[in-house]
């Protein structure tokens, strides 16, 4: 797991860099990687005109791309921290208050090749949507929504079908306006169809069950 450590800076400076160091030390033992902004940036606001907000921003976007939050005890007392768990929060991101921390997960423990594979995919997708959207820009979806949304997916789902060997019939249907779920919501269908979409790349690189 890729673990942020969260956890009061300002103050005694010194001390907070010790004792955040101290529970990324303890984490990395664990087998995770680690991100400890307190050490990452350790004296910064000395070195130059970088405000807080640039900071927080950036911790943010860190935590984006994190499995868990630990939190340093005394991260009450933080506005940044604060923020920080909020923000994690948000995302269903697991937190933990050190001394208790996230042991590796069952899944990195049995198939560690097919996790970093997966972790690596998901960088190159978010890598491919940068590139793509600026020859598009966001008209392209903007336009059509979710039905030419549903269309582009299709157009993928089709040609995966044909050539896994499926023999295709498509009749004529009908459109009716858009209905809401009764349980699983809209979401997770996107979600899962993302997930599914990078098991089968890992499927066909021989990395998935690794």
């Amino acid at each position: 797991m890729l673990i942020y450590v969260s956890g009061k800076y300002t103050g005694d400076i010194d001390a907070n860099i010790a004792v955040a160091t101290a529970v990324a030390v303890t984490l990395w033992e664990l087998g995770h990687a680690v991100i400890c902004p307190h050490a990452n940036t350790a004296h910064f606001e000395d070195a130059g005109k970088i405000t807080y907000e640039q900071f927080i921003a950036g911790d943010l976007a860190m935590i984006a791309r994190c499995d868990a939050l630990v939190m340093v005890p005394g991260w009450e007392d933080s506005k940044g921290a604060r923020a920080e768990w909020a923000y994690a929060t948000s995302l269903g991101l697991p937190i933990y208050v050190f001394p208790d921390v996230p042991q590796l997960h069952l899944t990195e423990q049995r198939c560690p090749e097919q996790c970093q594979a997966f972790a690596e995919t998901v960088g190159k997708m978010y890598r491919t949507h940068l590139a793509k959207n600026k020859d598009y820009s966001p008209a392209n979806i903007l336009l059509t929504g979710e039905v030419g949304l549903a269309t582009r997916l299709w157009d993928k789902i089709a040609r995966i079908l044909n050539l896994t060997g499926f023999v295709l019939r498509v009749e004529k249907g009908d459109f009716n306006k858009p209905i809401e779920a009764a349980n699983e919501p809209m979401e997770d269908a996107y979600v899962d169809a993302a997930v599914y979409s990078v098991i089968g790349l890992l499927l066909r690189q021989g990395k998935w069950g690794k």
